[in-house]
């Protein structure tokens, strides 16, 4: 099955309650900055806060004259509190879920419903639309809201566009940034912004939206994606709609075996990658690889206190106790790099998972091991 994990899909805003009560306290005190840089980890729900934020705004008016009436004026609610949650009878709900409300800009990639973890640079067209989105009288009477999903896919003409509109920002006008790389954002731009970070969810807040997103699964399932996402829910539904998890048990077993590779596991691999129904394509292997070595480099630490299956203790065990675990880091590296060569350049897929298995059986056995055979 798979998912629409849009961010303007949720439901339920659930987490992040310390960066929605600075928000919020901004807002009602009069005191909102016009740009607003959200940045934190990929995955953790920066663009969720962004949408469910702008659908409190625009709705909040409406809301106060009975739901019928456009916006009349600028006078705020008295509760002081913004509604982070989707009404399902509330048409400016809908339409801000749908993107079809007047005073709201998306500025994403093309096609990024299609191909959802893709880095294609979002063109400076797109960001210039935002100049004259601003330049016109609201829709509705109330705020323009502007998002930019997100700031790692803008590239310096972007970015100098970008620059021009936080300058000289119109009253009444309010932009969410959001990045997950830091090195991405411009001095200029984050001097313009008031910055707020975001920290991974807690295990229970990531619990709990896996399970508001993923309804059939066995509790074993939702507990290995809870692990595996690391406090990412972007992360696990994205994992759940490309056969995550049962790619992570066939890597697991890759690495248990060396050198003596199964071939049918290899097999399995390039069935899964190159299933045209998995849209992150061949990058889902380095993520996977990723998540293994990083947990079988924290295990050799003792830093491990839960595991995502035996099988995964028994391979990272294998590991640690056969090989040089500072070995790890270069062999991650060497991967990286071909994967996203085969990606840049749609390089064979096959072959390239081909070549990554052998780079792993080169890893070098500890020589008390070679003494012993």
């Amino acid at each position: 099955m798979s998912l629409n994990i849009h961010p303007k899909k949720t439901k339920i805003f659930i987490g992040h309650e310390q960066e929605k009560e600075v928000f919020q306290n901004a807002f009602f005190n009069n005191s909102l900055h016009h740009s607003w840089l959200l940045e934190g980890p990929a995955g953790i729900g920066k663009a969720t806060f962004a949408y469910c934020a702008a659908r409190s705004i625009l709705a909040l008016n409406k809301e106060n004259n009975n739901d019928t009436s456009l916006f009349s004026n600028l006078e705020l609610d008295t509760s002081n509190t913004l509604n982070f949650n989707f009404k399902e009878n509330n048409l400016i709900h809908n339409r801000v879920s749908e993107n079809t409300h007047v005073d709201l800009k998306i500025i994403e990639r093309i096609d990024v419903d299609k191909s959802p973890y893709s880095q294609d640079i979002i063109p400076v067209s797109k960001v210039r639309d935002i100049e004259l989105f601003f330049s016109k009288t609201s829709g509705e009477g109330g705020w323009r809201i502007a998002i930019i999903d997100s700031l790692d896919n803008l590239n310096k003409h972007g970015s100098n566009a970008l620059l021009k509109i936080l300058e000289e920002p119109p009253k009444y006008c309010l932009i969410f940034l959001i990045s997950s790389n830091k090195s991405n954002v411009l001095d200029t731009i984050r001097s313009r912004c008031r910055v707020l970070r975001f920290s991974s969810l807690k295990k229970n807040d990531t619990d709990l939206i896996i399970k508001n997103n993923i309804i059939n699964e066995s509790e074993e399932e939702l507990y290995k994606l809870n692990i595996i996402s690391n406090g990412s829910p972007g992360k696990a539904l994205m994992l759940y709609n490309n056969n995550g998890l049962e790619l992570y048990d066939h890597l697991t077993n890759i690495f248990f075996n060396i050198p003596n590779i199964d071939q049918n596991n290899i097999d399995t691999l390039i069935s899964y990658i190159s299933n045209k129904k998995n849209v992150f394509g061949i990058k889902i292997f380095n993520l996977l690889i990723t998540i293994f070595l990083n947990r079988a480099y924290r295990r050799a630490l003792n830093l491990i206190t839960l595991d995502i299956s035996i099988n995964e203790k028994h391979a990272q065990e294998h590991i640690i106790n056969n090989f040089d675990i500072a070995d790890l880091p270069t062999l991650w590296e060497n991967i990286f790099t071909h994967i996203n060569k085969t990606s840049d350049f749609n390089l064979d897929k096959k072959q390239a998972i081909i070549n990554m298995i052998e780079t792993i059986k080169k890893l070098k056995i500890k020589k008390n091991i070679l003494d012993k055979i």
